[in-house]
């Protein structure tokens, strides 16, 4: 695993992560697109706030990266791959909101788009 040097975390993260924005943008292009401010605040937001928290909490020896496994560039105080990570979790997290919420008409799966109170059915109290 150490074969991939300084670039180790993040080879993995890349990998990790990709393809399953590929197969969100794949799926929902269109959808995602048309709602792009909403993706890009609700990706940018906890993505900012993550890296400002982790940056803090390495500063003070919370946590560290291994340099033989990094690339060694710092941002802000922030590990280059601490701050693909938060960017790279955040878009695969809002993405498939968007896409689950968009999709719920869609699917017609009874008590999914609505719940069954929408649907008139009452429930056992």
């Amino acid at each position: 695993m150490t074969g991939m040097g300084h670039w180790t975390y993040l080879i993995f993260e890349l990998g990790w992560a990709l393809p399953v924005i590929v197969l969100q943008w794949v799926v929902g292009r269109d959808f995602l697109l048309a709602r792009w401010r909403i993706l890009l605040l609700g990706v940018a937001i906890p993505t900012l706030y993550l890296c400002a928290a982790d940056a803090f909490a390495i500063r003070i020896g919370i946590w560290h990266l291994n340099p033989e496994l990094t690339t060694n560039v710092w941002l802000g105080g922030l590990p280059l791959e601490e701050g693909v990570f938060f960017l790279l979790t955040n878009v695969m997290v809002v993405q498939g909101l968007l896409l689950v919420d968009g999709g719920r008409d869609k699917l017609r799966v009874p008590g999914l788009a609505g719940g069954a109170e929408a649907k008139g059915v009452r429930r056992p109290r």
